[in-house]
């Protein structure tokens, strides 16, 4: 049972509802503890996180002040879906922009679009309204879509940058005016001031083992910042060496599903896990990383952190979008390309994938733990041998051999057997089956 938590409406949306501004906080307020009771899914009372549910707060805040500022109100104290409609409708258009005048991207405006859904979802299940509302423009997720993919070669590279986070000379050996400048480098990954910095200080930047587990995780498990702003030491089973996102804490109602790692990968979380117990900012919290503010990653930290650690890769992002979504838009790239589709699905927790899904039974831990394997290993062949390509140099699957010729044999007029070459595809064992039964062969 979630207890209620309060609320408060920003100070310009109440100086712009004047006297309705407390009846408006209060149904907000309403709107936010439901939203922590039962706002992922009403019928079997499945809550949202306390940070998605302040989000959702914070855009239907802006939303009302949207409504209010453009259009002449009767009512101020609840947006109408024909309101809705409106909103969404200049939110396409760009009549309504950011503070600085810049049109919000297509994320930002999906994020509006699902905010006005889960408010009319609030209304309904409280009883104020009795349609669910739904938009008549649809905005794509821009995050992911337009994210550029990172290739065999940089996914290693990336990987191995992340490990190597922070290296840095050591304190005695170096001259005072470079140990100033690093001073500052070390000042900010801790989020610590810098005339404050020491010795051990140097010795704890460079030896975090945080960065690298944070990527690594991202790299085989294909988590988006949502979930890695969301994840918990708990999701780690140290000894399965599986880490595990909980359906209320997966993005997109994805399902949970055991995400086995690699050995190297578990290994450096595991020891992450024992590091972050001896840093004061991780005290009475279970969250498994926090930035260098000491708060929770979000997407922005963490794509700045992918293009930090492409440039120290010497990795070309200049004309390319690289982003977070990039390291799981190199997972199932690579697993599609290393196995199948089935396994790509199972790591990625989608809920659809054609119909390849339908045909193959779902993939063991083991096997794609095994993949994941493979993966790092043909990332790093690339890497370091110029020579090598991922594409020509894989060994090639062959389909199973079949004699030449057919032949056929009785037994006592009762048993057939038949040696027959065919190609290996459903439509073909298909067709010789009917040709079997109905005598043709």
């Amino acid at each position: 049972m979630v207890d209620n938590q309060s609320e408060e409406i920003t100070n310009k949306l109440a100086e712009a509802l004047s006297e309705e501004a407390t009846t408006v906080e209060n149904d907000l307020d309403d709107f936010h503890n439901w939203m922590l009771k039962k706002g992922k899914n009403p019928a079997r009372k499945k809550s949202l996180s306390t940070s998605q549910a302040s989000n959702y707060h914070a855009r239907i805040d802006q939303l009302y002040r949207f409504v209010i500022d453009r259009l002449e109100l009767d009512d101020q104290r609840v947006i109408t879906q024909e309101q809705a409609h409106q909103l969404i409708e200049w939110l396409d258009h760009d009549t309504i922009t950011a503070q600085i005048g810049d049109s919000y991207s297509e994320g930002a405006k999906r994020k509006f679009s699902n905010t006005l859904k889960k408010y009319f979802q609030w209304r309904n299940d409280e009883g104020a309204c009795e349609e669910q509302w739904e938009p008549r423009i649809s905005f794509s997720d821009g995050d992911h879509e337009s994210a550029d993919k990172l290739s065999f070669k940089e996914r290693w590279q990336v990987r191995k940058a992340a490990l190597n986070y922070g290296s840095l000379p050591s304190y005695y050996e170096t001259a005072p005016g470079e140990r100033d400048r690093i001073n500052g480098l070390v000042a900010q990954r801790l989020g610590k001031p810098k005339d404050e910095i020491t010795a051990n200080d140097w010795k704890r930047a460079d030896t975090s083992s945080k960065v690298g587990s944070l990527v690594a995780v991202g790299l085989e498990t294909g988590m988006i910042p949502i979930e890695i702003q969301e994840a918990r030491i708990e999701w780690y089973d140290q000894k399965r060496n599986v880490f595990t996102i909980p359906q209320e804490y997966a993005a997109k109602d994805r399902p949970t599903t055991d995400l086995p790692l690699t050995e190297e990968t578990g290994d450096i979380l595991s020891k992450w896990i024992k590091e972050r117990r001896h840093y004061e900012e991780y005290d009475g919290t279970n969250l498994l990383w926090l930035n260098s503010w000491q708060n929770p990653y979000q997407s922005k930290n963490l794509c700045y952190l992918v293009r930090r650690l492409c440039n120290e890769a010497d990795i070309d992002h200049e004309n390319r979008r690289i982003v977070w979504y990039s390291l799981r838009h190199n997972l199932g790239q690579t697993i599609e390309e290393e196995e199948s589709l089935s396994q790509a699905r199972d790591q990625l927790r989608h809920k659809h994938i054609s119909t390849t899904k339908s045909i193959y039974a779902e993939s063991t831990i083991e096997s794609r733990r095994q993949t994941l394997k493979n993966i790092n290993q043909v990332a790093q062949q690339t890497a370091e041998n110029p020579n090598f390509s991922p594409y020509t140099d894989e060994p090639k699957r062959r389909s199973p051999q079949y004699p030449d010729e057919s032949t056929s044999k009785s037994t006592n007029g009762s048993t057939t057997h038949i040696d027959a070459v065919i190609d290996d595809t459903q439509s073909d064992r298909s067709d010789l089956a009917q040709k079997i039964l109905s005598e043709e062969i």
